[in-house]
């Protein structure tokens, strides 16, 4: 895929911190329209407590004794206050949300500038740790150097090609004395060697079928294919250290050039600038945590699950539950003004409205909690993508924006926060670091920030990456010896026997 196609570790980034301030955005939207709800619910109860007030008021003349109407008055007065508290709580959660949500803005733009202040100090320190580079060029120990290690490597690659080598002639050639019964009964009992125990008469008959077979010059090639891996493999060993010994010559005198020119100067700058990035996602992940108890403590308030609407709504709902429905209507009926049947007749539209609005609540409350798992997700992944440092200079993804695409996937409910994640890390690639890019070794840039994928490296086996490793440019590079391998001898059937095996030694 072509350098154009692929979009930047950085880039991606921005991406995902569209997609969160959208999620934001949409979670303020929906918190707003709960927010709206609720305040309808609220103007429905009250409207609910004048009704029963005026009725209690049309009774005080029929009912001396009736004391409804003096508690309901309290129950009003006592609502009415709980819901101004409500009001001025709820307008207080918003600001602080709001304040937080501005804040975490804020610090995404300082991030922005700290991203530019990093790629910068990486820039100039490449740029001087080639000029050292073409410095060495022209010095003989390092040229030295440099060649002991292709040479170190390619004895090393040899050195696993016959490994490998020995070791599918031992699965091939060793197959044929393995699948020989006779063979190996005798192989598995130990015959001619010391550990061989055996009744009498049994080892006269396994002398009878040695002989047939001829064990013992069958035995001795075996034991050599078997004992072949095991030398070749532990030759790999030693070249492979060897070779790691001679790299590590190379990275110290190069790492030692780099301090003499001052470089690693500007290799601190860079760490100390990274270091300010991750202090600054830190300083996001709190903000973030901070606006997420907000939205919810907001939520929970306006929507009356919390705070004063809260006490408003329990001392309502019990106050109206001393007055059914019908007992109003026959109450109303003993009158004849018609005012108290007209008010019951309201009573009953606004129970009405309120059953309908709480169903929307539901449905709001559902879509509200989603909002709110989406943006806590978005952020955790946010969070993973920083601390893997998927935003490093090093790092990039295929496309225009895949990123996107995938949150988009998410939001849809095509994804789930793992499987976002899990899309993310396979997309991300490290980018080709070239010969210059290597020069000091993987311990002079520890500080710069590589991807996890890209650091992870090491812990693998030094012989399985040894053709991916760095390429040292020297004025000559000497040619290896050609290595020839033995040919495998065909299967062929022993004289005297009736087993057959891959060849001798």
């Amino acid at each position: 895929m072509g350098r154009d196609l692929m979009t930047s570790g950085r880039d991606a980034l921005h991406q995902l911190d569209a997609s969160i301030a959208n999620a934001r955005h949409t979670l303020g939207r929906a918190s707003n329209a709960a927010a709206t709800d609720a305040r309808a619910l609220a103007e429905i109860d009250h409207s609910q407590v004048e009704i029963f007030m005026s009725l209690a008021e049309m009774r005080l003349e029929l009912i001396r004794d009736d004391d409804t109407g003096a508690s309901l008055g309290a129950a009003d007065r006592d609502a009415q206050k709980l819901i101004d508290q409500h009001e001025g709580a709820v307008a207080d959660l918003a600001k602080k949300r709001d304040d937080a949500a501005t804040h975490i803005a804020a610090l995404e733009t300082e991030r922005l500038q700290q991203e530019e202040a990093l790629e910068k100090a990486i820039t100039a320190h490449d740029d001087a740790a080639l000029a050292t580079r073409k410095r060495l060029d022209n010095d003989d120990t390092y040229q030295s150097l440099a060649a002991s290690v292709e040479e170190a490597d390619a004895i090393a690659k040899r050195a696993a090609q016959k490994l490998e080598v020995a070791r599918q002639t031992r699965a091939e050639k060793g197959a044929g004395y393995e699948a020989d019964p006779l063979f190996s009964y005798l192989w598995k009992r130990k015959f001619a060697t010391k550990d061989y125990r055996a009744f009498p008469l049994y080892a006269i008959l396994d002398r009878w079928v040695a002989g047939l077979i001829k064990y013992r010059d069958a035995q001795l090639n075996y034991r050599r294919l078997l004992e072949l891996p095991e030398r070749f493999g532990e030759h790999a060993d030693r070249v492979d250290e060897a070779a790691k010994a001679a790299e590590e010559a190379l990275a110290a005198y190069e790492r030692e050039a780099l301090t003499a020119d001052g470089v690693d100067r500007l290799r601190d700058q860079a760490e100390a600038e990274r270091t300010a990035l991750e202090k600054l996602d830190t300083e996001m992940a709190n903000a973030e945590e901070r606006h997420e108890t907000l939205s919810s403590d907001y939520a929970d308030a306006a929507a009356g699950k919390s705070g004063p609407l809260e006490q408003a709504r329990t001392l309502i709902a019990k106050t109206l539950s001393n007055r059914p429905i019908p007992d109003l209507k026959i109450l109303a009926a003993e009158t004849v003004d018609l005012a108290d049947d007209q008010l019951v007749d309201d009573l009953i539209r606004l129970r009405r409205e309120r059953l309908e609005l709480t169903e929307n609540g539901r449905v709001v409350s559902r879509s509200l909690d989603r909002h709110k798992q989406v943006l806590s997700d978005l952020e955790n992944i946010r969070r993973k993508f920083k601390r893997a440092r998927y935003d490093s200079p090093y790092s990039e993804f295929p496309g225009g924006g895949v990123v996107s695409a995938l949150v988009s996937e998410f939001i849809r409910g095509a994804l789930g926060s793992d499987d976002l994640w899990r899309k993310i890390r396979r997309a991300q690639k490290t980018r080709q670091r070239n010969w210059d890019d290597d020069f000091g070794g993987n311990e002079w840039r520890d500080g710069f920030g590589l991807p996890d994928n890209y650091t992870n490296r090491g812990s693998r086996n030094r012989r399985t990456t040894r053709n991916t490793h760095r390429q040292i440019r020297i004025p000559r590079t000497p040619r290896a010896p050609r290595v020839r391998f033995p040919r495998g001898g065909g299967s062929r059937s022993r004289s005297g026997g009736g087993f057959k095996t891959g060849g001798g030694f």
